[in-house]
Order: C-alpha cells, then sequence, then structure tokens
C-alpha cells in the first residue's frame, strides 16, 4: 500500500516558480551524457578489432574502459542540472508553507508500484522531519506520514544499485492496519557515490526522529543562495 499521496499543483506557488523541475530533458540527459563520453571507447575499440583482425591489442583496452568510463561519467553526471533543481524546489517550498523545515533534505522518491524506464525517481523534492510527521514535498507529488505510523527505515535496492551508485531509504510503516512504504534516494550531494554515501547519514538521522534524538538544526550548502536571492 502507498502512503498517503496528493498531487501537488504547481501553478498554485505562483507564476514565478511554476516552471518545470523533473522535466524529461533533465531526465534524458543524466544518462545520455554518460552514454556519449562511454560508447566511444567501445565503438573505437570494436572498429579497431575489425580493421585489424585482432583481438588481443588496442582494441581490447578500449572495450575494456567502456565500463570503467561509463562508470565515472554516470557517477559525475547522471544527476543533471540538480543544483538548479535543489534551487527551484526550495523556492517552491518556500512560496508554499511560507517557511522551511529547519530538518529537510533534498531527494528523488518513488511509489512502489512506479517503474521508471529513464530514471528511479519519479519525483523529487524535498524529505521534511517535522516533530509529529515525516513529509514529502516535490513538484507533483506529496506525502505526509504521522511519526506514530513509522514503524522502520531500511536500505532496499534501486536501479542505481547495479552500479554501486545508490539506493533507496525506504520508510516503511503502518496505516490503518495495511503496510506502507515511501522509498527515497537522497540528492543533496552533487554526485551518486556522494549521496549512496550520504544515505547512510539520512537513514541515521530518520531513525534518530522516530527516537525522539533530534539532530541538530542544518541549512543545506545551496539554500543560502536561495533564501538572499
Amino acid at each position: 500500500m502507498l502512503p498517503p499521496w496528493y498531487p501537488y499543483d504547481s501553478m498554485s506557488v505562483g507564476p514565478d516558480v511554476a516552471k518545470g523541475v523533473w522535466t524529461l530533458k533533465r531526465r534524458i540527459m543524466g544518462n545520455l551524457i554518460p552514454a556519449l563520453l562511454a560508447l566511444p571507447f567501445l565503438a573505437g575499440g570494436l572498429a579497431w578489432m575489425m580493421m585489424r583482425k585482432e583481438i588481443l591489442g588496442v582494441g581490447l583496452i578500449l572495450v575494456g574502459l567502456f565500463p570503467l568510463v561509463g562508470w565515472l561519467a554516470a557517477n559525475s553526471f547522471g544527476l543533471y542540472q540538480n543544483s538548479k533543481m535543489r534551487h527551484e524546489m526550495l523556492r517552491r517550498l518556500i512560496t508554499a508553507k511560507g517557511s522551511v523545515c529547519p530538518r529537510r533534505y533534498f531527494v528523488g522518491i518513488a511509489t512502489p508500484g512506479y517503474r521508471g524506464l529513464i530514471d528511479p525517481h519519479e519525483d523529487v523534492g524535498y524529505l521534511l522531519l517535522e516533530p509529529s510527521f515525516i513529509e514529502f514535498f516535490g513538484e507533483h507529488l506529496n506525502s505526509r506520514v504521522n511519526k506514530e505510523d513509522v514503524t522502520g527505515v531500511r536500505f532496499r535496492a534501486n536501479a542505481h544499485s547495479w552500479l554501486g551508485l545508490g539506493r533507496w531509504v525506504s520508510i516503511e510503516g503502518m496505516v490503518d492496519g495495511k503496510p506502507i512504504r515511501l522509498l527515497c534516494e537522497p540528492r543533496e550531494k552533487r554526485t551518486l557515490l556522494g549521496n549512496r554515501r550520504f544515505s547512510s547519514e539520512l537513514k541515521n538521522r530518520i531513525e534518530l526522529w522516530l527516537k525522539d534524538k533530534i539532530a541538530p538544526e542544518e541549512t543545506s550548502e545551496a539554500d543560502p543562495d536561495v533564501l538572499s536571492s
């Protein structure tokens, strides 16, 4: 069962911030840039093998570099324009609520039934740890779950996990006797690997929140620029 999701109307935040955030272009570019950087090694290696009629040598080296370059490129460029999206969503959050929760984390989320062919993230936005509830404030989706309904937090695999570059932080609970699950992945850092490492910290902070041991208030590194602009 899904958490209590409700649609979010981007036009309600005002025309100055109503432009699309998690656009198709941004989803595609996060995959296209790594592919454009890595595929020439594969193509060049195969072409070398065919032209020279040899398997061992330069051609094999180029083919062998293909997955390595692809992994490095996916890590570095897989979060295309992530900083811009974080700024844009913070503007929406401030406009919609008038103030911002000090314990907020920029994340990508997915409902359990979502299967994205381009990107595992169905929506992007802020995960808010309020005293009595946890909320996701996204471009298209919002969800709020009371603390008393949350039973635990665990890691779950997603598409990034196959490359060792990511994983879901799964917030799980029970509402009206039925299981719920909120899948989120940090997008606070500039690289996928950086966010995978941060996922352990996010899980720990949610667990502290559950135990009423709230971590110190903090401000995202991108927030001062937004608030002063």
